[in-house]
């Protein structure tokens, strides 16, 4: 009795064998599959949410320098390129590096999709976010369009923005650019006629927005000069993927996953 019930107890100490433990590794690994996708889709749903929150700060901003100042943040020779036909202008993914523009790159070094307003100079959202927040010269040297704050002059802040240390993650760069959770500069379109609405660069292609009979997708509005807002400012971001496609409609395809602040 007392040989059985040794036997007994060393049975019960006995640990893992090796089939055994095998099982429980198949089982966490099964089990950590099934829990990334859902973690990377919270994760992606949390990131949407802040890009919501810095672009309603943006087209907050710009509207607060309309109500300083009667007119919208842009650099004199955009705002004197504007024209009755195309009254409205795109802060978009091309950026001024002293005289020469040059496309962006995103995190992979890859360059963005060229999203300009047609024979206009192109710049990317810097211009715009040094005159929101009264910068003379950019983090990296180079000079702003708001040199002796000319186009702010009262020095008011009206963004305010996370700095990034570098110029491909989110928050504002040493070149300026103000990147989105994923690092890809969000794209502004600004009201140049005062007439409380936009059409964005992108947006307003009846490639991406027409929706047939009249109507336009995303919540715009055919116009004669292209698809537009009811509002005075559009913000959005190429979101997760990076990606925008103007030969896709605003819905489908790379442009699904589009954060749009007018939605």
């Amino acid at each position: 009795m007392k040989s059985n019930m040794m036997q007994t107890g060393r049975q019960a100490k006995r640990g893992f064998t090796l089939v055994e433990l095998l099982v429980v590794i198949a089982i966490i690994a099964i089990l950590a599959a099934m829990l990334l996708p859902t973690l990377s889709k919270a994760k992606d749903s949390a990131k949407k949410a802040q890009a919501k929150t810095e672009m309603q700060n943006i087209a907050a901003a710009v509207r607060q320098y309309n109500a300083e100042y009667n007119r919208y943040p842009m650099p004199t020779k955009i705002a004197d390129s504007l024209t009755l036909a195309s009254p409205d202008y795109t802060y978009g993914t091309m950026h001024m590096t002293g005289s020469r523009a040059s496309l962006l790159k995103n995190k992979a070094g890859e360059n963005l999709p060229k999203i300009a307003s047609p024979g206009r100079i192109q710049v990317s959202n810097a211009e715009l976010v040094s005159i929101l927040q009264g910068t003379e010269v950019f983090r990296n040297g180079r000079p702003t369009s708001n040199r002796n704050h000319k186009l702010n002059p009262r020095k008011v802040k009206f963004l305010n923005a996370r700095e990034a240390t570098s110029v491909s993650e989110p928050g504002v760069g040493t070149d300026g650019v103000y990147r989105d959770p994923w690092g890809n500069p969000y794209i502004v379109t600004v009201d140049g006629n005062h007439d409380g609405k936009a059409i964005d660069a992108f947006y307003g292609r009846g490639s991406v927005s027409a929706a047939g009979k009249g109507a336009g997708l995303n919540g715009l509005t055919k116009a004669k000069g292209g698809y537009l807002a009811n509002v005075p400012v559009m913000v959005w971001s190429l979101g997760p993927d990076g990606l925008a496609n103007g030969d896709e409609k605003g819905n489908t395809g790379v442009n699904d996953d589009n954060v749009l602040s007018w939605q």
